[in-house]
């Protein structure tokens, strides 16, 4: 099978070329939206605007002689089954039913793939956890954003490169290798936990603030792992590993890739870039700092070297856009990072360009930038001691409460006399890992992401509501159907596909509206596009059961097709956000 294909492009496509047919000498796009389900299944507004500039001239009376002028130009072709024209100028048309067929049929036979030509180099830079520190629920929504935002890009066919930029260097490391040496001697044959390091963390900011001793000693160290002293750097590897562990932890659980790269990455290619910009009065001096002004975004300037002489985020976030552009030769970038951070990127993509790495359109930077995890009472989510909530203790009482919600159902299958879908502890337990993580990922991903949202483990584990949950049932439904059926979906012919009534066509149609959801979200980065696709089709889904019978009917064969087809959609779906759908609950 071909590619799918935007299908409101496709009707667009036709509109443009009767408008190019019917007005030669007038230059416009075509202005086609989705149409009132009870008119049609997409509509054009050019008549309208065309009637109101060039009408007269035209020699057309009413934007309904335009309008039926638009309509007599249309193409011959066989996607379009009936059109209407408004008196008011709109042109509705249909989608014909044997299109719709033929398309599913497709679904149904083929693998199904999205091309959004030409294939790009693009870096995706998510996650970011600091070294010495757990991972905690402001980490959640670069991780899992971050990773489908890779998994679209690698669908639609382009080379991603998933960059961990951990934080991994500074002066903080002078402060805990040598609090280290003092509090834990043997750390280097014993290595701590994750959890332990940030308790050091934590006492050695407090000995770098009380002691002034201390902090000579911890400035000292600094300087030796900078120049690359053999203990130092010892101490700092094996502190990164002990933190790379704990992140490999939850990286696994929630099936995330990365390779790191983190700030240390960069140290070498700061001093001869800043000289480089130097050179070019790019980078200036302004009180007593080496400075990149950045006038359209921001009247503070970026500050490649401090006025200590010391480099910081923003000399590093410059070496690190000047390695994926001019280095890598990526095509796009794409920082998934918390909002408050937005102004800071937006002035490293306009420097960027003054240095010549940076050439849009022909490269393409972006801050997919997004809002705060809160609690019920809409301040940042915390545990009920204040403390930030770890990542780990989120996600395991979301599977928590998974598990008892299975618990649950199955002594009510077993009160009713039913089949038992979930039979052994094993079973359970593995449905509740799958049902929390997904339940996690899409509450989250279902949100508009430049908003802060308040944190419900009740809301994404309801059954009836916008919840993974709810989609999961719907998947298994289409399952439980397939397997009462007795029918070997594979040697069904699609040729008895026959979209006919109109839930029947609803639901196709929804189906084929998959790759437009694929190319919205390629133009703004907002995934909550597809997971309110998914609810609405799951919508659309219940109410074909509701209106069409499946088994034991004469269009029975018919019907299996369309329920494997928004199966695979489904699965596609819940791939690119990251989770794997249980075949029964």
């Amino acid at each position: 099978m071909a590619p799918m294909r935007p299908v409101q492009g496709q009707v667009s496509s036709l509109f443009e070329k009767a408008l190019k047919d019917a007005f030669p000498s007038i230059q416009q796009d075509a202005i086609v939206v989705k149409g009132n389900p009870k008119f049609g299944d997409y509509q054009c507004n050019n008549a309208m605007g065309l009637f109101k500039d060039h009408g007269k001239g035209l020699g057309y009376d009413s934007p309904l002689k335009v309008a039926e002028a638009i309509k007599n130009a249309l193409p011959a072709n066989d996607l379009i089954g009936a059109i209407t024209v408004a008196p008011q100028g709109f042109v509705t048309v249909k989608l014909s039913e044997s299109w719709l067929s033929n398309q599913v049929s497709h679904i149904v036979e083929s693998a199904i793939e999205y091309q959004d030509p030409p294939r790009k180099r693009v870096v995706v830079d998510f996650s970011s956890p600091n070294i010495a520190k757990e991972m905690h629920v402001g980490h959640l929504r670069s991780t899992i954003i971050g990773e489908s935002t890779c998994r679209i890009l690698e669908f639609c066919g382009h080379e991603v490169h998933r960059l961990n930029h951990v934080g991994d260097w500074g002066t903080q490391f002078g402060m805990l290798i040598e609090y280290m040496k003092e509090a834990f001697p043997n750390f280097q044959e014993q290595l701590p936990e994750v959890h332990d390091l940030q308790e050091f963390y934590k006492a050695s900011k407090k000995r770098f603030d009380d002691d002034d001793e201390f902090k000579k000693r911890a400035q000292l160290s600094v300087v030796d792992l900078q120049s690359g002293g053999e203990f130092a750097r010892s101490a700092w590897q094996k502190i990164c590993e002990v933190s790379r562990v704990a992140f490999n932890k939850i990286y696994d659980r929630l099936d995330i890739s990365l390779e790191e790269r983190g700030e240390s990455f960069y140290n070498s290619m700061i001093p001869p870039l800043v000289e480089d910009l130097k050179q070019r009065d790019i980078c200036v001096e302004s009180k007593g700092a080496m400075c990149i002004f950045t006038p359209k975004t921001s009247e503070i300037p970026l500050m490649a070297v401090k006025t200590d002489g010391g480099f910081g985020y923003d000399s590093t976030d410059l070496a690190a856009i000047y390695h994926r552009l001019f280095v890598m030769r990526s095509d796009w970038i794409v920082y998934v990072t918390d909002l408050g951070q937005e102004l800071h990127f937006h002035m490293i993509f306009d420097a960027a360009e003054q240095a010549g790495w940076h050439r849009p359109p022909l490269t393409r930077c972006d801050h997919m930038g997004f809002g705060v995890v809160q609690g019920e009472d809409k301040k940042k989510f915390k545990t009920r001691s204040g403390e930030t909530v770890k990542l780990v203790d989120l996600l395991d009482e979301a599977v928590e409460r998974a598990h008892q919600e299975i618990l649950a159902r199955v002594e009510g299958q077993k009160e009713k006399g039913d089949e038992v879908s979930l039979k052994t502890e094993e079973e359970q337990k593995n449905a509740a890992e799958k049902i929390g993580i997904a339940a996690v990922r899409y509450f989250d991903m279902k949100q508009n992401r430049t908003s802060p949202y308040v944190f419900s483990y009740d809301r994404m584990l309801d059954a009836k509501g916008n919840s993974a949950v709810f989609l999961f049932y719907a998947y298994a439904r289409i399952r439980s159907i397939q397997r009462k059926s007795a029918v070997d979906i594979s040697k069904l012919s699609v040729s008895e596909l026959k979209v006919e009534h109109p839930s029947e066509r609803d639901l196709a149609l929804k189906l084929l509206q998959f790759p437009d959801v694929i190319e919205a979200i390629l133009g703004n980065l907002h995934l909550h596009q597809l997971t309110d696709y998914l609810w609405e089709l799951c919508n659309v889904l219940t109410t074909f059961y509701m209106k069409c019978k499946v088994l034991g009917e004469k269009e029975q064969s018919s019907r299996l097709l369309l329920c494997e087809a928004t199966r695979k959609v489904l699965l596609q779906s819940f791939q690119l956000l990251g989770f794997t759908p249980l075949e029964q609950i």
